[in-house]
């Protein structure tokens, strides 16, 4: 026999949406066991069954935690799944219950959210859940507008642009390791060999090279955090890391092109080091748009000032 729906007919919602929007009670309300024992009792007096639920997810931090998920830039379906997780975690409710519990009482903090998709009553079901009420992911746009969730999903151009530019500056700095650095002359001035970072082998050659490989795949990796990541500050220490590295690798570089001596000393730059400079000129560059990107993603996922 199918369990019977969660609310059939909206009222747990309802009240939870009147709570929350009452000047007296407020958001803070829904996260308080005792108030909402108390409040639910008179609200819902033929569904103790939802009202029960919401109270142990009350007592559990549900609302809490949904609120310190988006405080940290998650989309609301995230937010509501991982939240739901950890209910179903702390107590003996079903996977559906805490389903339900979150879904409605994401929709009760946010009950401005267009949803996405339509499901019965035109909203969309939190997997798991015969509910019809769950809060969609949305993002926070120009002067407190919201927008859909995808659209904030979707890596910007500018996060994009940077970890290009990071990755062909980590390739950049490698290949500058394998390039010539060196020309060799004879006395009488004629060229002898060229050597690389690579192929230096003189005892502990290796640490000519070791770091800059090392800030090289580093730097790849920042690069794939700067599309990968929708946390602001997940991008923000990758960008860091980008402008780091970048700075870093543009002094070595640098420090090779004017120490290695003019032709008349028997050596002379080969090249190697230009493009070694370059390459941390692009992990700079996507550094500071990777800053640009988390500092767009920070705004957009803060809520607006009444």
């Amino acid at each position: 026999m199918a369990n019977a729906p969660w609310d059939p007919r909206g009222e747990a919602l309802n009240a939870l949406r009147t709570i929350a929007a009452d000047p007296q009670y407020g958001t803070e309300a829904l996260a308080s066991a005792q108030m909402m024992t108390n409040l639910l009792k008179d609200m819902l007096p033929d569904a103790p069954r939802e009202a029960n639920v919401l109270i142990t997810a009350a007592g559990a931090g549900v609302p809490t935690a949904l609120q310190g998920y988006l405080g940290q830039g998650m989309d609301v379906g995230t937010a509501t799944h991982l939240a739901a997780g950890t209910l179903a975690e702390r107590t003996a409710l079903t996977a559906d219950a805490c389903a339900w519990a979150t879904s409605s009482l994401a929709t009760a903090l946010l009950p401005s959210i267009r949803p996405l998709a339509s499901g019965p009553g035109g909203t969309s079901p939190l997997p798991g859940s015969d509910h019809p009420t769950m809060a969609p992911q949305v993002a926070y746009g120009p002067e407190g507008t919201l927008v859909a969730g995808p659209a904030r999903d979707r890596p910007a151009g500018v996060s994009l642009l940077g970890a290009a530019l990071a990755g062909a500056g980590a390739l950049a700095t490698v290949l500058a390791c394998a390039f010539s650095i060196v020309h060799v002359y004879n006395p009488d001035g004629t060229y002898a060999y060229s050597q690389s970072l690579f192929s230096i082998t003189s005892h502990g050659a290796a640490w000519n090279w070791i770091g800059i490989v090392v800030a090289a795949v580093l730097s790849a990796v920042a690069a794939v955090l700067l599309v990968a990541s929708r946390t602001p500050w997940v991008r923000a220490g990758a960008a860091g890391v980008l402008v780091a590295f970048g700075i870093a690798v543009i002094m070595i570089f640098a420090a090779y092109q004017f120490t290695l001596g003019p032709v008349s000393s028997g050596s002379g730059p080969a090249g190697g080091e230009k493009l070694g400079v370059f390459g941390g000129l692009l992990l700079l560059v996507a550094g500071v748009l990777g800053f640009v990107a988390a500092a767009q993603d920070d705004r957009a996922g803060a809520p607006p000032v009444p």
